[in-house]
């Protein structure tokens, strides 16, 4: 320390080592003080100087911990929210939207019809002249009405033409898409029939040539419509590659719909008497083994036999 008298000399003054150390008893009077009013009194006069949890979050704390201790039952597997659903946010409850599945479409098959075949010798026919296949729609038009169960069917509706091209000697069956197809997802459904007749068997089917190609017409509804229990429309006829669909002809008349129609003086095998082009009118009456009695020309005065694929039947 540094002092100066009035006209005197200036004078250094060093304080002891003892003047330096603080006041330890000051010191502590002033922590005892700091504690009683930071801590002390807050804790035993009930004041809190700090927020507090929410209400809500603490009454849910307390529900969510066990009595005891005891460790949480384990929880419950969550349910799948389906994606139709919309899940309410947390700013309120949203309403609910659901979208109905679709729904598995009815299916009905109409009888097959031969088209075209060959011989033995390898010529080919075509229509009636390769006569009749007894059995086939019975192995067949079963597997053709699980197309109802194929994913790719929700929400069809329409025809689908398909084409079975059967090998006899071999015991195969081939399926391929016939032509002017009324449904979206043609392809689709052309593996899933592939896949549903795979293993047909051909054992037991009355045969004449050995091969065969016949067109089958699958008919897709919107579940109401459609004939109960698979049951096959009344109206639904085959579409095949070379021929045009029947028009649906009345009981007791018919219309030819292939482009020649080749009538017999006897079902299947009778000798040829007429040819008649597409679009005439004919008179028909009860069916023989796939085979109508016709009665046909001017006057309807000549009579013979028709194969039902050339009335669309």
């Amino acid at each position: 320390m540094l002092s100066r008298k009035a006209d005197g000399p200036l004078q250094v003054q060093i304080p002891r080592p003892a003047d330096d150390q603080p006041s330890w008893t000051r010191v502590g009077v002033i922590a005892a003080i700091g504690f009683i009013v930071g801590v002390a009194w807050p804790k035993l006069a009930g004041v809190r100087l700090g927020p507090s949890l929410p209400a809500d979050a603490t009454s849910a704390t307390a529900s969510a911990a066990p009595p005891g201790g005891a460790e949480p039952p384990s929880a419950a597997p969550a349910q799948a929210v389906p994606a139709a659903i919309a899940t309410p946010s947390t700013g309120g409850a949203a309403p609910v939207v659901s979208v109905p599945a679709a729904t598995a479409p009815s299916v009905s098959v109409a009888h097959g019809v031969v088209f075209a075949c060959k011989t033995s010798d390898g010529d080919s026919l075509k229509g009636g002249d390769c006569g009749t296949l007894p059995g086939l729609d019975g192995v067949v038009m079963p597997r053709l009405r699980k197309l109802a169960e194929c994913a790719d069917a929700a929400g069809e509706a329409g025809k689908l033409h398909l084409v079975m091209h059967l090998d006899f000697p071999r015991g195969g069956v081939g399926v391929e898409l016939g032509r002017g197809q009324g449904v979206s997802s043609a392809d689709a459904l052309l593996a899933c029939a592939k896949s549903d007749v795979a293993g047909a068997s051909l054992a037991g089917i009355a045969h004449d040539n050995p091969r065969y190609s016949v067109a089958y017409s699958v008919n897709f509804g919107s579940g109401s419509g459609a004939p109960a229990g698979g049951a096959e429309s009344a109206t639904s006829t085959p579409s095949t590659p070379s021929t045009p669909v029947a028009t649906g002809a009345v009981d007791g008349d018919a219309q030819v719909v292939w482009e020649v129609a080749i009538i017999r003086d006897a079902p299947k095998t009778g000798k040829i008497v007429a040819r008649l082009q597409r679009g005439t009118q004919i008179h028909v009456g009860a069916a023989r083994d796939g085979w109508y009695p016709v009665k046909y020309g001017d006057g309807f005065s000549s009579d013979g036999w028709v194969y039902r694929g050339a009335i669309g039947r």
